[in-house]
């Protein structure tokens, strides 16, 4: 399905989300950019499934990318400028074009690239919440295998390293399991960048067994 054309204050609010990380107030993203994200952008891109945002202190907004948001940023990297965009529009995205050759040949996540040393500690629990619930949506039946290519691309927002860290922890777990694909000239590029190194191999495909 394509994407939702987006207007150049929708683009922004995103990117400028993006570079925040974590949940941001109107006032935060105003001191940084000299805008804020009005009422028709925010609710445009609550019902578009891209944002949450609730009223905080005083009647300011704040807001967080969802999943589905961390996901159209990263597609925006590679997105052309929108129609009419100024000069100095034009060339931020040819910078973020930039940005894109390089995550792709790296096989890194948007995570890896934003999650920066001011953003805090990451809930172990919640992290392998998120990933076994992204395998819930995905697999087609309990204990189905699911890719792990497939399951990175569902938790945009989770660093690599921290993806990394819960796949272990469940992995220890008798109902889990981790395997190579055992067609290996199936995999594509994804599917190679996404794997994990585990007992002197590659891995692949996730399944959680009913318990």
């Amino acid at each position: 399905m394509a994407n939702v054309p987006l207007s150049i204050p929708e683009r922004s609010a995103l990117l400028a989300l993006m570079t925040f990380v974590t949940e941001t107030s109107n006032t935060e993203i105003r001191e940084r950019y000299g805008f804020t994200i009005d009422k028709k952008v925010r609710e445009s891109l609550v019902a578009h499934r891209y944002l949450a945002a609730r009223r905080a202190v005083r009647n300011t907004y704040v807001h967080e990318l969802t999943d589905k948001g961390w996901a159209r940023c990263r597609e925006e990297l590679a997105a052309p400028a929108p129609d009419r965009a100024q000069r100095g529009y034009r060339i931020l995205y040819g910078v973020l074009h930039c940005l894109d050759r390089y995550l792709s040949a790296a096989g890194l996540t948007m995570a890896d690239f934003v999650a920066v040393q001011d953003k805090p500690e990451v809930d172990d629990q919640h992290v392998e919440d998120r990933l076994h619930g992204a395998y819930d949506m995905l697999a087609s039946r309990p204990g189905a295998w699911v890719g792990l290519a497939r399951l990175r691309a569902a938790l945009p927002g989770v660093a690599r390293q921290s993806f990394d860290a819960a796949l272990l922890r469940l992995d220890l777990m008798p109902h889990v399991y981790l395997i190579p694909e055992a067609n290996q000239k199936a995999l594509t590029d994804s599917d190679r960048q996404a794997a994990i190194h585990v007992g002197g191999e590659d891995k692949h495909l996730l399944s959680i067994r009913p318990v």
